[in-house]
């Protein structure tokens, strides 16, 4: 699901809220000159040229325990990040997040994070932080150009529009970053989504689930294989617990369907299919009784438009079309309804009938 972040700032630790769009090499362009014309907002403009190396020991000690650990480069300026796990919403995703500033000139090595200047506090405490300065090695790296727009509204929102073009480099192997982030700084979350559909209308757009630290890891190891699991609908006995069991269990149908999706277009195959038909159909059941039990317009729209995609992939599948499959995976109806099931599950629009 889209990768979604509140900012929060404690010393120099942050919590990223942020919503990610994978589009196409056509993006710059059509920010400049179709979106912001649209937007009614303030727009302060940068431009900068980033390199970031990536590490982790052989055994990949950081990758299990779901930390990332990079150094950037900008104009000679370095910063060195640690990234902890965090919590995800079907593509909306919350990571404590540390950064301390890097000066060569005071000696700070500015080619191997140092470890001992992020506070003890942000390891897990399997973590042996000596031993593993010993043993981190840098594993791929990220070069791009990022455009970034602050874009300040009359009411007050306040979003960043950030536009990444480059690649991940392993050895003699890259992969594309080509793809949009929006972070609210300031104001409502509708003002973030406004802004995604919005772009959803202008440009091929699919949500992105992986960050770059993982497309570095897929390309160094090999996407893991994600097993497909079975769902339950769930009937409701307690109204508070049970609203909270269907954002649980939605938000893992939702990140399975962004998931299975990318999956099935890099290597179609009728098990991908049926998998994401089964996803589809429980997505349906449990928005039927999530809007049951918990009347409100917003569940009832959502229904709706899954039923609607149903019916639509049940046709595809059936010709066993790989073209027609992957159109109606990433058209904009299809990412329109994963980002009004984003919103839906954040701001919560049925709470008022509890």
């Amino acid at each position: 699901m889209p990768k979604f972040t509140f900012i929060s700032r404690k010393g120099f630790m942050e919590y990223e809220i942020e919503l990610k769009l994978l589009t196409n090499e056509k993006a710059g362009e059509v920010i400049e000159k179709k979106l912001l014309s649209q937007l009614n907002a303030s727009v302060t403009q940068e431009t900068q040229r980033l390199t970031n190396h990536y590490f982790d020991t052989p055994d990949r000690t950081l990758r299990q325990h779901d930390i990332g650990l990079r150094i950037r480069g900008n104009n000679q300026k370095f910063e060195q990040t640690l990234k902890t796990a965090g919590k995800s919403m079907g593509g909306l995703h919350q990571r404590p997040e540390y950064n301390v500033q890097l000066d060569g000139s005071k000696k700070q090595n500015v080619d191997v994070p140092t470890l001992r200047l992020f506070p003890l506090s942000a390891w897990p405490n399997t973590i042996d932080v000596d031993d593993l300065q010993a043993k981190i090695e840098t594993l791929f790296t990220t070069h791009f150009e990022r455009r970034i727009y602050l874009l300040t509204f009359s009411d007050g929102n306040i979003v960043e529009l950030v536009w990444d073009l480059g690649e991940v480099t392993s050895g003699n192997k890259s992969v594309p970053i080509c793809e949009i982030e929006l972070e609210l700084k300031k104001g409502s979350t509708a003002a973030l989504f406004n802004i995604a559909k919005r772009i959803v209308c202008l440009l091929p757009i699919t949500i992105g689930n992986d960050s770059k630290a993982a497309l570095g890891y897929n390309l160094c190891d090999g996407s893991p294989v994600k097993k497909f699991e079975q769902y339950q609908q769930i009937l409701p006995k307690n109204m508070q617990i049970e609203a909270e069991e269907f954002v649980r269990l939605l938000t893992f149908l939702l990140q399975d369907f962004q998931m299975f999706s990318a999956e099935i277009r890099r290597h179609h195959s009728l098990k991908l299919a049926a998998n994401i038909k089964q996803i589809l159909n429980a997505l349906v059941d449990n928005f039927e009784g999530f809007s049951h039990h918990f009347p409100c317009s917003s569940l009832k729209l959502i229904h709706m438009k899954l039923k609607t995609l149903v019916d639509d992939w049940f046709l595809v599948t059936q010709q066993n079309d790989k073209n027609a499959i992957h159109d109606v995976l990433v058209r904009a109806q299809t990412t329109q309804l994963q980002l009004d099931i984003v919103q839906c599950l954040v701001e919560r629009p049925w709470s008022s009938n509890i």
